[in-house]
């Protein structure tokens, strides 16, 4: 069974399908025409896909395909309604970045606590402002209140 993959994912991911025994065609780099091209020359039975757009064409140009996987959450990349006419099958990884996502939520929260917009901002305008940049309140109540 050949796999494309038309996005970045992680070693881990590729090893893994490796391991299952399938073709895979790493091909990140693909978006648009050149899609179509990959899909109609390589004619996989299932395309993963992040961000990458996947239109009603592309999927005509790889009649073997049946599954299209959003490794991600969500699917509004894909055009499910024309996937569904073609009897091919989408799903989507929901969760898989939620680790990311809450490090990246306590990393703004941290931000903004510690005012580092506006010192960033002041930073770049020449100017330094200690006094108005150490009112943190996590740095003086140990806690969010």
């Amino acid at each position: 069974m050949q796999v494309l993959l038309a996005d970045k994912l992680e070693d881990r991911c590729l090893e893994a399908l490796w391991e299952l025994g399938l073709t895979v065609h790493n091909r990140p780099e693909l978006k648009e025409v050149a899609l179509s091209e990959a899909l109609s020359a390589l004619n996989p039975e299932i395309l993963v896909v992040r961000s990458t757009r996947v239109t009603a064409e592309m999927m005509a140009a790889a009649p073997a395909l049946e599954l299209i996987i959003r490794a991600g959450a969500g699917y509004d990349t894909i055009d499910v309604g024309a996937a569904s006419d073609r009897g091919i099958f989408v799903a989507n990884c929901p969760g898989k970045n939620a680790v990311a996502v809450a490090e990246l939520t306590f990393g703004l929260i941290l931000a903004l606590d510690r005012f580092i917009p506006e010192n960033v901002l002041d930073a770049r305008e020449g100017r330094w402002n200690k006094a108005a940049y150490s009112k943190g309140r996590g740095s003086r109540a140990g806690r969010w209140a």
